[in-house]
């Protein structure tokens, strides 16, 4: 009998320490081959860019809040303000959340007269410092520390802004809740 406890003794040690040790060498396989796993968004583009927010603008206005800034090369008209019109949708629809967000517009040229959809936002106007081709009439998600995020393009019929508009707040959801700064 005194056999039989030692030799279950030893298996349940043995188990206990592959319980232990199998997570452990996993994860270090895994970082090893530098797996990260796959990355989901609702909608946007997720950038890898070497831009950042204070390159991007003449006279950066850093905040401690994530930002949502339409960004066009052009005089904003009757397209970039039905966009804008998106965007603050979007920010409106963040409820409580609007204090961590600060919503506004990137431009090359004249900054735009306050439409009416403006009223009781905060919205800040910036000048770029060059023309941005490659983010042109996009919205972009710039992080508290002035890191380029996510992209987003509202172009084509009002349900696809609708839609797009609609995975940006998804997105800017699900970055404000694993956010630790901001």
């Amino acid at each position: 009998m005194s056999e039989q406890n030692k030799t279950r003794k030893n298996t349940q040690l043995i188990f206990m320490v592959l319980a232990f040790l199998i997570p452990v060498v996993a994860a270090k396989i895994l970082l090893a081959s530098n797996y990260k796993g796959e990355v989901k968004t609702y909608g946007g583009e997720l950038l890898d860019m070497d831009l950042s927010y204070q390159e991007l603008v003449k006279e950066p206005n850093l905040t401690r809040d994530w930002q949502l800034m339409y960004v066009t090369n052009q005089v904003c008209e009757t397209n970039c303000q039905e966009q804008l019109y998106y965007v603050t949708q979007t920010y409106r629809a963040l409820g409580r959340l609007q204090s961590r967000v600060r919503v506004g517009s990137l431009m090359t040229s004249a900054l735009l007269s306050s439409p009416e959809f403006l009223s009781g936002i905060d919205f800040t106007q910036q000048t770029l410092k060059n023309t941005a081709t490659d983010l042109e009439d996009s919205v972009l998600i710039i992080d508290p520390l002035g890191k380029l995020v996510m992209r987003y393009e509202l172009s084509g019929s009002k349900q696809q802004r609708l839609k797009r508009s609609h995975d940006m707040l998804l997105d800017i959801k699900r970055l404000l809740k694993l956010s630790r700064i901001g």
